[in-house]
């Protein structure tokens, strides 16, 4: 059975940015997103940040130009070196290995930790997402943010509606297909490419699983790592959470569940 790890390696890693667009712009989607969030370093010497399943760098980057100097992690060497080719003199380190390791590794306190995109799902369980959140606990600075984003995948799809067109150009067509199971989502990824030499399309496919994290559970693992959430909102089933670590955090949460916002 594939790991996340196998299945970015086998497949996904290769097309994973032509699935968002143009990355200038999704970096500057990213900026506008964290600037909103108030997720900005002060005007002193840099802060220090982490990016955890920093995938190309759409957060990273983001980060950086907002001035924080940050520590990228992910699986994929795929993605790291595209990261590296995009970084220039941004003060990003990058960090091969799975992001719960990363977190127990000695390490400067950040100020901010993200998991950003929908690397949260790909967790093997909620026990590991509970881990993730005592982890981000420790490397936090007291008051130290923590911003999430996932898909809210507790509603199941039915029928066509599972198979869900990425991407579609001349010479590639991405579709990813939603199977349900009882905690985890079968996400299969078929991509289809057309050759150079002849011109025949080729098929390849691969699946990982993915959690069905409900915004509920997660705002309590978060309470009970000890962080309080003070930002909350839902657009078209993309979560968007910030929490404040630490005993100096504040009482008032913003919540907005929407299905009219834009998601990302």
């Amino acid at each position: 059975m594939p790991t996340v790890a196998d299945h970015y390696d086998a497949l996904l890693a290769e097309h994973y940015s032509r699935m968002f667009g143009d990355h200038d712009a999704k970096v500057a989607e990213q900026r506008a997103l964290l600037e909103r969030l108030g997720l900005r370093a002060g005007p002193e010497r840099p802060r220090e940040a982490i990016d955890l399943g920093c995938g190309s760098g759409f957060q990273s980057l983001a980060l950086a130009q907002l001035g924080f100097r940050v520590t990228a992690v992910d699986t994929s060497d795929k993605l790291l070196a595209e990261l590296a080719s995009r970084r220039g003199q941004l003060p990003v380190d990058l960090v091969q290995g799975d992001l719960l390791e990363a977190l127990e590794r000695t390490g400067p306190l950040c100020e901010l930790a993200v998991c950003m995109g929908d690397t949260l799902p790909h967790l093997g369980s909620k026990a590991d997402v509970e881990r993730m959140f005592a982890g981000c606990a420790r490397r936090l600075t007291l008051g130290g943010r923590l911003a999430l984003t996932f898909r809210d995948l507790t509603r199941e799809l039915e029928g066509v509606d599972r198979f869900i067109p990425v991407h579609d150009s001349a010479d590639v067509i991405m579709t990813c297909f939603l199977e349900y199971e009882p905690e985890t989502v079968k996400v299969h990824d078929i991509v289809h490419t057309r050759s150079r030499e002849d011109g025949r399309w080729r098929m390849s496919a691969s699946f990982y699983r993915k959690l069905r994290l409900s915004p509920d559970w997660v705002c309590g693992a978060l309470e009970a790592a000890g962080f309080r959430v003070v930002h909350r909102e839902i657009a078209r089933g993309l979560v968007t959470l910030v929490a404040r670590s630490g005993a100096d955090v504040g009482r008032n949460t913003k919540n907005s569940d929407s299905n009219t916002s834009s998601g990302g």
